[in-house]
């Protein structure tokens, strides 16, 4: 195993019916709260009014900013942070999804620093993510990318579309409301491309790390293994309660550091979806489901080792051609199995793609992985993932 540091600042309440106690804990962070929301869930499930009311119980000030769309874009983080710099506001609460909760932790550190957030997300960096910023309050409405438990966030830029991704102790939230009931509201197809983005979290390091640790290990089996299996009830029944319950735990823990203690990896897949959802405004979750058949098509002589222990401790094979088969036959048993050119991906814009990843990355030629992928490598992957009809030829 590789040595760690292993800290998770987060309180973490978990639980069915859980966000009633968003007052109480929010009076722990200040007295004046900034609101963060999407455009149409919180105000229309009733959600910001329920907040709304448990704010007001425990007698503390708020205000809404009901502007954050998917893939939050920088020129939105930046307006956001203007107007709770100006309300001097002591506390940011994220209520939605992972877009949410990355640009609540994406306007707590403009409100402290007052610099724009892209400042942040250049390679290399022009700015520095300080030691502390605005406390963070999540409270997470979809499982998917475990964003209420890591320093994470993910920000589009305005202009050029390019997508990348922060990290700072600083961005962990101070405390997460993780109530699964709250989840019974999303829809199917949301659903699952949560649960392929918590799947791939944790899959990415278990593949592209050379570090022996079989701890770590049978944890990321284990939660992969119910990923899977939970995704698969809750698409046949959405309001199967203990199978949402069980994927907000797992969305949970992917991310938290626990999983791949002992064993850092990088995230190629993600690199390469980035330019995607930057681009296009595919949802996350289904970029990746588009890319991850591909991209272990051609990296199965890289990951051949990985993939043979992931077939026996998943799907009971050690053929790695096996484990990648019986993966894209869970795609299509949860609708989920779909090639860039039916996303609406342009393939004339292969090339860009490519060079957005390889921007992301902070390289000139290639992207990290459990080897280094070329720019020719990303294009047959990208290629293949395009049309999966001829995956099935060359197969």
């Amino acid at each position: 195993m590789e040595s760690f540091k292993y800290k998770l600042p987060t309180k973490i309440i978990f639980g069915r019916g859980e966000f009633i106690k968003l007052g109480t804990e929010a009076k722990q962070l200040g007295k004046k709260a900034f609101i963060v929301t999407g455009k149409k869930f919180a105000k229309e499930s009733g959600l910001l009014d329920k907040a709304h009311e448990m704010l007001d119980k425990s007698g503390l000030i708020y205000i809404d900013f009901t502007k954050i769309e998917p893939n939050p874009k920088s020129e939105t983080i930046d307006i956001g942070a203007a107007i709770a710099c100006k309300q001097k506001v002591d506390f940011i609460i994220g209520l939605g999804g992972g877009s949410v909760i990355d640009a609540a932790k994406a306007i707590a550190l403009v409100t402290t620093t007052c610099k724009p957030i892209w400042d942040y997300c250049e390679r290399p960096t022009k700015e520095k993510i300080p030691h502390k910023v605005l406390p963070i309050l999540s409270v997470v409405t979809v499982a998917a990318t475990g964003s209420e438990a890591d320093g994470n966030s993910v920000i589009t830029n305005s202009k050029t579309r390019d997508k990348r991704g922060i990290y700072g102790e600083a961005l962990f939230p101070t405390i997460s409301i993780v109530d699964p009931l709250i989840t019974l509201s999303v829809p199917q197809q949301q659903t699952i491309d949560g649960v392929v983005d918590m799947f791939v979290h944790i899959l990415e390091s278990y593949l592209s790390s050379k570090a022996c640790a079989p701890v770590s290990d049978r944890i990321s089996e284990a939660l992969m293994k119910e990923a899977l299996m939970q995704g698969e009830k809750v698409f046949m029944k959405l309001n199967d309660i203990e199978a949402r319950e069980a994927l907000s735990w797992i969305s949970t823990l992917a991310l938290s550091g626990i999983p791949n203690a002992g064993r850092k990896g990088p995230f190629p897949m993600h690199r390469m979806e980035h330019p995607l959802s930057g681009m296009y405004g595919i949802s996350h979750g289904r970029g990746l489901a588009s890319i991850m058949p591909s991209y272990l098509y051609h990296t199965k002589e890289m990951h051949y080792d990985r993939l043979k222990l992931l077939g026996k401790n998943l799907f009971s094979t050690d053929s790695p051609a096996k484990t990648i088969e019986r993966l894209v036959h869970w795609l299509k048993k949860v609708d989920a199995f779909v090639s860039l050119k039916k996303l609406g991906v342009k393939r004339e814009d292969i090339d860009r793609l490519i060079e957005m990843a390889v921007r992301d990355e902070g390289e000139k030629d290639s992207i990290s992985a459990r080897e280094k992928l070329n720019r020719e490598q990303l294009k047959k992957i990208y290629e293949t993932a395009y049309n999966y009809g001829d995956l099935y030829r060359k197969a």
